[in-house]
């Protein structure tokens, strides 16, 4: 009697100790996914990952769920064990480079099959590397105002004024972060410091248009990525993730709206003037040579701004451009623009993944700058500014032509990635 209770108590013991191990476990993967999701990942590659470090930690099945502000993951492992853990993921902010070396870091744990010790050492590493200094995000910022300025038809002197105005803005985001607020207050406050300096400009003549000046600060702003993954999500089945970003990126852009056309107002009620704008014709080559310039300049910039490391930097840029000359080319085949961007975004996602494979990164590093020249972000301020002003019938017409354009982004990125699969498994099984 005495053998058996020892025999139970031990095994009760050893049962306590495997499930504490995997609680360790989970608790690494956890931190990984937490990063990946915080650093700009798709909800396919997170849970890919998520499952593919627990199988090799020896996991029999793992269920995986990420969303935009949560992860949960339940492992099974023994018998009969299991273990569940929850993560709540509470800030969001694209860092390239950390994608990347996060990615890297659950290869490692699975192709080399790490300790749970050892890839945590690997993990805090990680955590520690510094990025640009705020003084170099500053300049970022202005990189993107100026080359958005240009890329939509602005003068130099607008692309200089949005680029000064995009200062302000990065100091109105570290005052918010550090004071911990609303992100939505921010996002007003600089639409509506925006539009008025914008306005103050044009009246002073040192810039020609103050939508030439908004539209290059607003690129800053808008959320035309977020509207286009959010679609792209909804098609692919995770619905969740996709609605729940559908709706955020609308309510900033309505408060991008709001601020911008609260400053005209504020303008005209206390100067008593109509806002005026004088925008320059261009030849169409002249505009079209701009217009793929700067979308390569432009993609850089926001390459630096999403942490992307510099020996990625030309990719990203080199991308955008061929986006912009793959929407250019499309248009002397057909009229629809949704089918131009839906041509553009095919382009664009084959050579993400291409250059993925070339560099073995992530496609999500060169796709997700590459593909900013092309987001709606710009028609989905108009259409919310008519909705502000209550021009509802412009509002419908300009409100269909977005979602169409942003359905035709989505749709060309999840064509192109579905493609790319079926010819990687075919190749796999061909090679078996």
């Amino acid at each position: 009697m005495m053998k058996l209770n020892e025999i139970h108590i031990d095994n009760k013991i050893e049962a306590g100790s495997e499930r504490r191990e995997w609680e360790e476990r989970l608790a690494l993967v956890l931190d990984i996914a937490e990063q990946m999701v915080i650093s700009g990942a798709e909800v396919a590659r997170t849970e890919y990952s998520i499952r593919r470090i627990c199988k090799s930690f020896g996991a029999i099945r793992t269920e995986a769920l990420s969303i935009t502000t949560s992860l949960i993951v339940t492992v099974y492992y023994g018998d009969y064990g299991s273990v569940t853990q929850t993560r709540r993921v509470d800030k969001f902010a694209y860092n390239m480079d950390r994608l990347e070396k996060m990615n890297e870091l659950s290869r490692e744990i699975c192709e080399n099959h790490l300790k749970v010790e050892e890839g945590r050492k690997k993990f805090a590493e990680l955590m520690l590397e510094k990025y640009y200094s705020f003084s170099a995000q500053i300049l970022f910022f202005m990189m993107i105002a100026f080359s958005f300025t240009i890329f939509f038809g602005g003068s130099i002197k607008d692309a200089i004024v949005s680029a000064l105005i995009a200062v302000l803005f990065k100091y109105i985001d570290k005052f918010a972060r550090k004071i911990e607020i609303n992100k939505f207050i921010p996002i007003v406050a600089s639409s509506l410091l925006g539009g008025f300096l914008a306005i103050m400009a044009v009246r002073a003549g040192i810039a020609d248009s103050v939508g030439k000046v908004s539209i290059g600060d607003v690129m800053l702003l808008i959320p035309g990525i977020m509207l286009t993954n959010s679609l792209r999500d909804m098609f692919g089945g995770d619905t969740i993730t996709g609605g729940i970003r559908f709706i955020e990126a609308t309510l900033i852009a309505v408060m991008i709206a709001v601020g911008f056309s609260a400053s005209s107002k504020f303008y005209e009620e206390i100067f008593g003037r109509e806002v005026m704008s004088n925008v320059r014709e261009w030849p169409i080559y002249v505009t079209v040579i701009t217009a793929l310039i700067a979308s390569f300049f432009g993609s850089i910039a926001y390459a630096l701004t999403f942490n992307t490391g510099i020996k990625r930097l030309f990719g990203a840029g080199f991308g955008g451009l061929i986006g912009w000359a793959s929407y250019l080319m499309a248009g002397y085949f057909m009229f629809s623009e949704p089918m131009k961007y839906f041509i553009a975004a095919l382009v664009i996602n084959i050579y993400a993944e291409f250059m993925a494979v070339k560099e073995k990164a992530p496609s999500t590093v060169f796709l997700v700058s590459a593909i900013m020249p092309l987001v709606p972000g710009g028609m989905l301020y108009r259409t919310m500014r008519l909705a502000v002003t209550g021009e509802w019938k412009k509002f419908g017409q300009l409100g269909v032509e977005t979602l169409s354009v942003a359905l035709a982004l989505a749709l060309g990125m999840l064509i192109a990635n579905s493609l790319i699969k079926s010819m990687r498994k075919r190749r796999h099984e061909y090679n078996k």
